[in-house]
């Protein structure tokens, strides 16, 4: 290896034996391999190399070399290299961008700092050790105070001061029959897996986890419900049906009806993308351009469908105002970044967020696990949030399959012990009815005759 102004010299001379040395790396350097050698690919390459038998000093290269790379293919593992030199004082200073410097555990943020300054945080059994307790108050300022030479945060209020607030609903819906029905099959198939001793492995259960939203979502989510479904001609599924399988589509039936007289724009965020298709034949939306027609002046249409992987794609549609989140996924940031789709700058109304759970499902803890990833970013990027923070393990995730299984069947058992309550009680008004109208029959037999002496009504029975 030598030094660029070295080597850029070396490159001029022309009463060489052997081919000039030739650069590594970004664009500007493979477009020096073509402009020098002539070779589309690196197979070619390798043939001059070898047939010219290149010396080491004679190359230079400037690229990260690492694993990730194919070695088989690349053409810097075919060189026997003798030395291999690393100047760290020319290397470029380390920046990392993000808008989710934390997301789940601070076991996530330990190897952002590890790779920013790695000879401070080297240990991760130490740095969890440490902020063990993140409740302390002392603990969360000894953090605020670590990462402040670190992170540089731009928030959106420090840029725009008459930002529009935003506000947050839970909306609780119910299972349809349907669901219920598909619900109550999920978990009694597995409940000798959730049963066992230890619960299982944990693949097995995270499987049926993903079957339980998928059953709270839509049941036409399933191959099987998909395929028996109703459809119309054009292969679009029936409205009716598709709307009555689902208890959210039920009352987002009611909802949309509200937002369409308010005037309101809606956008619809799902971490699923057939959902999204469930969703587009509920709103009989066409395929088009969306985001040009949708944020156009005057435009018709008043939904838009994103799914909740595109919400960090930097996609602006700021002319909506309301938000529903059809269904929460594991990681709080990526419902944030899809509301921050209208919740952003350029944004002239006060957005509203409608995020859907159904009662006495997965889907409930699934949010109470949201709340707590979230509560624990606020407690290290910013100061006076406490909260204990755990993060999901095999057990935890072994606990929240049995304890909505055990609400699911009390719930049931106790509609059981309803509905016997009120059988009983329509038998005892039969039979009491059923009495009252012997006694009228007997009654009948029984005629009234005044006694002229005694003024009183006598009932006597006829013969």
């Amino acid at each position: 290896m030598h030094c660029q102004v070295m080597f850029r010299n070396y490159q001029r001379k022309t009463d060489m034996d052997e081919p000039p040395p030739v650069n590594f790396g970004d664009g500007e350097e493979d477009k020096c391999v073509k402009r020098k050698h002539k070779d589309p690919t690196f197979v070619q390459l390798e043939e001059k190399y070898l047939r010219f038998r290149i010396k080491m000093e004679w190359l230079m290269i400037h690229r990260i070399l690492n694993h990730s790379v194919d070695q088989k293919n690349n053409i810097h593992y075919l060189i026997k290299w003798r030395e291999l030199l690393y100047d760290q004082g020319h290397g470029a200073p380390l920046l990392l961008l993000t808008g989710t410097p934390l997301q789940n555990n601070l076991e996530e943020l330990f190897h952002l700092l590890n790779f920013l300054t790695p000879e401070r945080f080297n240990k991760l059994e130490v740095f969890l050790e440490e902020f063990a307790d993140i409740a302390k108050e002392d603990q969360i300022k000894k953090l605020h105070d670590m990462l402040g030479p670190h992170m540089l945060r731009r928030l959106k209020a420090g840029i725009f001061k008459h930002m529009p607030s935003k506000t947050e609903l839970i909306v609780r819906v119910e299972l349809s029959p349907m669901q219920k029905k598909y619900y109550k099959f999920i978990l009694t198939k597995n409940f000798v897996a959730l049963n066992t001793k230890g619960g299982g492995n944990q693949v097995s259960l995270l499987n049926v986890v993903m079957d339980l939203e998928k059953c709270y979502n839509h049941p036409y989510l399933f191959p099987g419900a998909a395929i028996e479904a109703p459809k119309m001609p054009k292969g679009m599924y029936d409205g009716k049906a598709l709307t009555k399988a689902s208890g959210k589509l039920l009352f987002l039936q009611k909802m949309m009806r509200k937002l369409k007289e308010g005037g309101r724009r809606v956008l619809f965020s799902s971490q699923m993308t057939k959902m999204l298709d469930l969703l587009k034949d509920f709103l009989e939306h066409e395929g088009q351009e969306a985001i040009d027609r949708f944020n156009f002046p005057g435009a018709q249409q008043f939904a838009f469908l994103l799914s909740m992987r595109a919400g960090g794609l930097g996609i602006n549609l700021a002319t909506a105002d309301t938000v529903i989140i059809y269904d929460s996924d594991w990681n709080p940031h990526n419902d944030i970044q899809a509301f921050s789709r209208a919740h952003r700058i350029g944004q002239n109304e006060k957005v509203m967020i409608y995020r859907f759970v159904t009662k006495s499902s997965v889907e409930e803890k699934i949010t109470q696990v949201t709340k707590k990833k979230r509560m624990l970013t606020h407690l290290v990027v910013q100061p006076g949030l406490r909260s204990k923070i755990g993060s999901m393990s095999k057990q935890e995730l072994d606990d929240i399959l049995k304890e909505r299984l055990r609400r699911r069947l009390q719930t049931e058992e106790r509609k059981t012990n309803q509905r016997q309550i009120r059988r009983g009680q329509n038998s005892r008004r039969k039979t009491r009815w059923s009495k009252k109208k012997r006694r009228k029959k007997r009654q009948k037999r029984w005629t009234p005759v005044l006694l002229q002496r005694t003024r009183k009504m006598w009932r006597i029975k006829m013969l």
